[in-house]
């Protein structure tokens, strides 16, 4: 097989394959617009809706990058883990009106990550004016 150099990338021996792959597909597919929209640096705040799948690798690269990250879910009871396991700065649920009003108009970006049916608008809400959202999930 013939394969053109720019769309080959080299995994070394000490990664395992399986361990690879979802840095490869989940990986890119959140790697990509983070750098793309600016949204991978020291000094920006970016929004993760849903710690799930690829919101796991959002927050990770996110983080990595130098970004301030937020995860936004409906569930509590994904807190923890989006703070002590995933590393995020901070955590909103998406049903508390009070946190969801204070954090209006604050956010230089949001990954959109879930593949539920869900309402965007209230979402929007909370970038800046020159804010970004980026749906990388979307339902079926």
């Amino acid at each position: 097989m013939v394969v053109n150099e720019h769309y080959v990338v080299h995994v070394p021996d000490s990664i395992r394959l399986d361990a690879a792959a979802p840095l490869l597909c989940a990986g890119i597919t959140v790697y990509s617009p983070l750098k793309y929209f600016g949204l991978a640096e020291p000094g920006k705040h970016v929004w993760i809706v849903g710690p799930g799948g690829l919101g796991h690798v959002a927050i990770k690269f996110a983080k990595a990058l130098g970004s301030k990250v937020t995860v936004i879910s409906t569930s509590p009871s994904k807190k923890n883990e989006a703070l002590e396991h995933l590393g995020a700065d901070s955590f909103l649920v998406s049903r508390d009106q009070d946190h969801m009003e204070a954090a209006m108009g604050k956010m230089d970006g949001i990954i959109g990550t879930l593949s539920a049916v869900h309402s965007i608008l209230p979402l929007i809400d909370l970038l800046k004016s020159d804010g970004k959202f980026v749906t990388v999930g979307l339902p079926d």
